[in-house]
């Protein structure tokens, strides 16, 4: 039907410039190729639209009938592109989003607060959970995750690298052995995020300067959401890594911080999305905020 849909467009254009040649310099085609195009659509309804002559050309019966049905294809076409580039420029439209509970609450939600005052007519679908989602098969544009991504099939980049902290509440430290070096944690009670494709029994810090500390653990209690272990240290539950970002937007004065000097880095905040190709404008001007607003 496409091909027909052309022929027909290519039809009109001769009617309306009463030319095959000035037909055919409108439509960047060769006046061979556009005789060509009116040749088929006669044979496919097996009349004859246009009479021709080596002066001008006039429509038959069947041609003004013709001409009379379909004249307005052309305009309804040049109606529906530019519908879509007026929404390109104006940015509007739908972003469907999918992250985890943490990041969303206290990063991208805030971020989505600003992008959305300077682009009131985009509107946000925003999925929290901290299920592994597929873009394709959920619907979504984009998914921001944290920790390895192993589905080749997705184009994504880097956002930021996420930081993690060891932290124990006081109530914890009131009531079990002193913690005075790294080796003694390995007596004490391990909150263990799950999601961080990293060895739940060994946790490896490193401070400003480079220097290692390896920490032998003896994981109690698992968890698959930094939120969720957060909640448990807090809880006095046992010894635990806590993402940066979160004790700092908690700011829990019960939480307490052990070796602040070192940090565990070697995850980081990724975004994935299902293909560049024919990305709404939308979209890749939210991915482009994204990037320079936490690169920044």
């Amino acid at each position: 039907m496409l091909n027909e849909f052309k022929k027909i467009a290519i039809f009109n254009k001769v009617v309306e410039c009463g030319s095959f040649t000035k037909a055919g310099q409108l439509l960047s085609l060769p006046k061979s190729k556009v005789s060509e195009q009116i040749t088929a659509l006669e044979t496919i309804l097996n009349v004859r639209l246009l009479h021709r002559t080596t002066r001008k050309i006039n429509l038959t019966t069947e041609g003004c009938t013709f001409y009379h049905y379909s004249n307005g294809l052309n305009k309804v076409a040049e109606d529906a592109f530019r519908s879509v580039n007026h929404l390109s420029s104006e940015v509007s439209g739908i972003i469907r989003i999918s992250t985890t509970i943490d990041f969303g609450t206290f990063i991208l939600n805030p971020l989505i607060a600003r992008f959305s005052a300077q682009y009131p007519n985009v509107v946000f679908d925003v999925d929290l959970n901290d299920a592994i989602e597929s873009p394709v098969e959920e619907n979504l544009d984009l998914v921001l995750r944290i920790g390895e991504m192993k589905n080749s099939s997705l184009v994504g980049r880097v956002l930021a690298p996420f930081m993690l902290g060891m932290y124990a509440s006081q109530g914890y430290l009131n009531k079990t052995p002193l913690i005075t070096t790294p080796e003694d944690i390995q007596h004490h009670s391990w909150i263990s995020l799950s999601r961080t494709s990293l060895p739940n029994d060994v946790v490896t810090l490193r401070d400003q300067r480079g220097e290692k500390q390896q920490i032998r653990t003896h994981p109690k209690h698992v968890c698959n959401s930094p939120l969720g272990v957060m909640s448990m240290v807090r809880e006095g539950m046992g010894v635990g890594l806590i993402a940066s970002f979160l004790a700092e937007e908690i700011n829990d004065p019960s939480l307490v911080r052990l070796f602040p000097d070192f940090y565990m880095q070697g995850l980081s905040v990724n975004i994935l999305y299902p293909s560049r190709k024919n990305m709404p404008p939308r979209v890749r001007l939210f991915i482009d905020y994204l990037i320079e607003t936490i690169k920044a």
